[in-house]
């Protein structure tokens, strides 16, 4: 067996010339993000009962609040990332899905924005206060990809809620859906 690539996120490989490299890019991940944010968007729209159930994630108490703390965290790293003034991110509106589901989308419209911005430096080091872990300095990049991945995980664990209430949704959440077809 080959010993595990060194350094962190696997820093040292290399790849031959011409070779692809194997990544997931921030559109692909923001789309990825993206995809998974309507598939339950349209689902709590046709099962609006289910934002009312107990949820333990995160002591968000709620399906409703835990999606406000999905999308909090997403506009909370967007705003940051483009150098906006901070928001009262624990009092987002949430009457409705489209109030829950509006900071993702203005999340996703800055991101968006800025991952087409040619002279963006994704390296810059960022200091900043988390809800969790305190004080972090982290690259934009590294940002980015918490802001996104941070929902994709927090999904899953809102699919388990949603079936140990009996609900079925038919919601696939995995990767390869995105860039793969039937053969």
């Amino acid at each position: 067996m080959a010993p595990p690539p060194e350094g962190p996120f696997f820093a040292r490989i290399s790849y031959k010339k011409g070779m692809s490299h194997p990544s997931l890019n921030a559109s692909e991940l923001i789309a990825w993000n993206n995809s998974i944010t309507r598939k339950w968007h349209d689902f709590l729209a046709a099962e609006p009962k289910v934002l009312d159930l107990p949820c333990d994630v995160f002591g968000a108490g709620t399906v409703r609040g835990l999606l406000r703390h999905i999308v909090a965290a997403e506009i909370r790293y967007a705003d940051l990332l483009a150098a906006y003034p901070p928001g009262d991110y624990a009092n987002l509106p949430a009457a409705s899905i489209e109030e829950i589901f509006e900071p993702h989308d203005r999340a996703l419209r800055i991101l968006d924005a800025l991952i087409k911005t040619a002279d963006y430096d994704w390296d810059i080091r960022l200091e900043f206060k988390t809800l969790t872990l305190g004080m972090r300095r982290a690259p934009r990049r590294a940002i980015l990809f918490h802001a996104m991945l941070h929902g994709i995980r927090h999904y899953a664990q809102l699919s388990t809620i949603v079936r140990g209430a009996g609900y079925t949704p038919s919601i696939v959440q995995d990767y390869l859906p995105m860039d793969s077809e039937p053969a």
